[in-house]
């Protein structure tokens, strides 16, 4: 692996990534702007309370808009420029990639809204169910621990669908602190989107982004100092 950032590894990423939400805090209120039409789609389906289209939907332009707000996030990181237009250009060269990334909780996910249903119907739960459910469970967390490598890899390494997912797998199980904080952090984002306010929904994801983001050229900078 090529180095990313030098200025950026495990020991100094979470300061500057906090520094830069501080710094860059308007540029990631229009990154922000721009996720959101981005996903907005998919919202409305959610919104609608159509599950389904709002899961495919998500696929299509979550994943890209995602991978969008990442690369543009990585440029506010590194001190670059960045501007709707680079954003927009991300959208769609990324576009194929997140969609196939996309994939990854997406399928979990899809089976555990034909799965939950069954619970409900019925008074007696066969088993085979509640090991369904839990084994979509289970890959929903795993899929959504790639998910934290895999999109960085995408827009912050140019590689491909594969070589995102492969690296992934190792950059999480080298990085297990990293992992898991990030996966309360999202869990806590989550939280306070459902319970304190929806309104958050159009904020704290680009916050999240930005740490996942620096999180990506901190383990990448890790790995090209073992090397």
């Amino acid at each position: 692996m090529t180095s990313l950032d030098p200025g950026i590894n495990l020991n100094t990423f979470l300061g500057l990534t906090i520094r830069t939400l501080w710094e860059s805090l308007p540029q990631l209120l229009r990154g922000a702007l721009w996720f959101n039409l981005a996903s907005l789609p998919a919202f409305t389906f959610f919104a609608l309370g159509w599950l389904v289209p709002a899961l495919a939907a998500a696929v299509v332009t979550v994943g890209p808009g995602w991978s969008a707000l990442l690369a543009y996030e990585t440029r506010l990181l590194q001190h670059r420029s960045a501007d709707g237009a680079w954003f927009w250009q991300a959208f769609r060269r990324h576009w194929v990639g997140s969609c196939l990334l996309g994939l990854l909780p997406a399928v979990p996910a899809g089976l555990l809204l034909v799965l939950l249903p069954a619970l409900e119907m019925q008074v007696a739960v066969p088993v085979s169910v509640w090991l369904g459910v839990s084994a979509n469970l289970f890959a929903l967390a795993v899929a959504a621990t790639l998910a934290l490598y895999a999109f960085p890899n995408l827009v912050q390494r140019d590689l491909g669908t594969v070589a995102c997912i492969r690296d992934a797998l190792i950059l999480s199980s080298r990085n297990p602190a990293n992992s898991v904080g990030l996966l309360a952090m999202g869990v806590l984002f989550g939280m306070g989107i459902a319970y304190v306010s929806l309104g958050l929904v159009l904020l704290l994801p680009t916050v999240y982004g930005l740490f996942i983001a620096g999180n990506g050229l901190a383990v990448v900078e890790a790995e090209f100092e073992r090397a």
